[in-house]
């Protein structure tokens, strides 16, 4: 499966099978990023702005830190329904096609 054809039960799927920092190396070699809490005190009034929050694919979960964020982001990414034509079985991301996606960005 290639990143433009990215869906997030696929996301999710392969960031199960990785731990710890891996885990999150893996987010960001999806193209997930996330985001630390503003230390501006003008952007404390919104709550978003006080937790971490990891965003990937249009889903964005928050958490009290960026793990927690970011298996916030996996539960959900797991229950959204496959996208039309997607496969429903689990996949695996082919990382040969990941490592040449990134080279040629």
């Amino acid at each position: 499966m290639q990143l433009d054809h990215l869906t997030p039960d696929a996301a999710a799927l392969d960031l199960q099978q990785h731990h710890g920092l891996n885990k999150i190396l893996r987010f960001f070699d999806l193209g997930g990023t996330i985001t630390p809490p503003s230390d501006d005190p003008q952007d404390w009034w919104e709550p978003e702005n006080l937790t971490h929050r990891a965003k990937l694919l249009g889903i964005c979960k928050s958490g009290n830190d960026d793990y927690a964020a970011l298996l916030g982001w996996i539960a959900i990414a797991a229950k959204a329904p496959p996208h039309a034509g997607a496969p429903h079985a689990p996949v695996t991301l082919d990382t040969d096609s990941l490592n040449a996606a990134q080279r040629d960005r």
